[in-house]
């Protein structure tokens, strides 16, 4: 996708350029995780869920083969980082959330080729329709501590697998007070160096966004200072909430971005929101489905990762110039990014 920010937001525009290079009729992407430039692909269907890490911009690609297949419906979480001593890529799949009675955490190494089960026992959840996010190799997503007789309310923090360690950290606090499942949150990365937290509480919608000062797997400090505050009754519509909206920012332009349906739930737009509360929305097309929601993507520059290849660098080295002809998915919005729209479950 094209996309072109600017301080006015009217005069901002995003296109759509071309389709995704396939990986093939045989993979049908369900779910996405990026981190470092590459793309751990999910395709889960009713038979067995496949797992493909690819590398759009040199085009090449790497199947992982799973241990197991649950005859139900895949309700797994994936994440993909890296470790950051040996700068090995690894692949995190667990579940906490489809069976109270059943948890399971395993973890993938590249140089090994196999699965390791981790001795993992949380006092949380997360939940698998939270899209987690890629952050100097380690992967963060909103948990709630678990439910109980004396905690009814699911209060939400952030987590984080550090791939490094080969362990959670402990639950982080949020930038607002209260959160609860009924609430609209989304998590981005900021210039590969911070987070940023989406927040829209049901009742009034008003929509936050709020940017970390520090991040590490055990702690976070917030900015003093919202990035973004407005009220979506006033610019969008009286009664509309994002649902399972991804984004981004844009700090020097004072401009976020965020991805998701329209009011009928039919076609991917992308709402293009200025700190001045002005506002504007770019109509992406009609939804391929029902329950897939636009997710969005920015990649590093791959010319920027030379220092991170580690033993997998398969996946690293051109294999063909030809095959940056193909990459026309998506174009730069910066020196340092690129910029790919996908739907995922």
């Amino acid at each position: 996708m094209r996309v072109n920010l600017q301080n006015n937001v009217e005069s901002s525009c995003i296109k759509r350029e071309a389709e995704l290079i396939s990986l093939g009729d045989e993979v049908d992407i369900s779910q996405v995780f990026h981190c470092d430039g590459l793309l751990l692909c999910i395709s889960i269907t009713k038979d067995k869920t496949r797992l493909v890490v690819w590398n759009p911009y040199w085009g090449h690609k790497r199947k992982i083969e799973l241990t197991h297949n649950l005859q139900i419906i895949d309700r797994y979480m994936y994440a993909l980082g890296y470790n950051k001593s040996s700068k090995s890529h690894k692949i995190l799949r667990f579940i906490t959330y489809w069976d109270p009675n059943f948890e399971e955490f395993k973890i993938y190494d590249f140089n090994s080729d196999s699965w390791r089960v981790l001795d993992v026992t949380p006092d949380w959840t997360i939940s698998y329709i939270n899209h987690g996010v890629s952050l100097k190799g380690n992967a963060y997503w909103f948990a709630n501590k678990k439910y109980s007789k004396t905690r009814r309310i699911y209060h939400f923090f952030l987590v984080c697998f550090d791939f490094t360690r080969e362990t959670f950290g402990p639950l982080l606090s949020l930038p607002f007070e209260f959160a609860v499942s009924e609430d609209a949150m989304s998590v981005s990365s900021v210039r590969e160096e911070q987070l940023a937290v989406l927040y829209q509480p049901w009742d009034t919608l008003k929509m936050e966004i709020w940017i970390t000062s520090k991040i590490e797997p055990n702690a976070v400090s917030w900015n003093s200072k919202v990035f973004l505050s407005v009220s979506i009754k006033k610019v969008i519509a009286p009664q509309f909430q994002f649902y399972l909206g991804s984004f981004f920012i844009d700090e020097e332009k004072k401009v976020a971005v965020v991805f998701d349906k329209d009011y009928n739930y039919r076609r991917n737009i992308a709402y293009i929101i200025g700190l001045d509360g002005s506002f504007k929305a770019v109509d992406l097309g009609e939804s391929a489905y029902a329950m897939c929601y636009p997710l969005v993507n920015l990649f590093c520059d791959p010319c920027s990762l030379e220092n991170n290849i580690g033993d997998d660098d398969d996946l690293r080295r051109p294999r063909d110039s030809s095959r940056l002809l193909r990459f026309n998915f998506a174009s730069s919005i910066s020196s340092k990014s690129i910029l790919s729209l996908l739907e995922s479950d």
